[in-house]
């Protein structure tokens, strides 16, 4: 499946968490992952969501650096 984080389509495996797709967004932007647990996600709505939120096609997630 495909998601949206931070603008950028990633391909992630059918029921990854947003935790998966994050850190598959880092490892893709070369970001240190060892501070991938500090960072916070949000919907495509602004509201936070948990690393262990399960994703859908298609949906659009951000990173938030604290």
């Amino acid at each position: 499946m495909t998601v949206i984080v931070n603008n950028s389509s990633i391909r992630i495996f059918s029921g990854a968490t947003a935790g998966d797709a994050v850190l598959r967004w880092a490892v893709r932007n070369k970001l240190d992952i060892s501070k991938v647990s500090s960072l916070q996600v949000t919907d495509q709505w602004g509201h936070k969501i948990g690393f262990e939120a399960p994703l859908s096609d298609n949906q659009i997630i951000k990173v938030i650096n604290p």
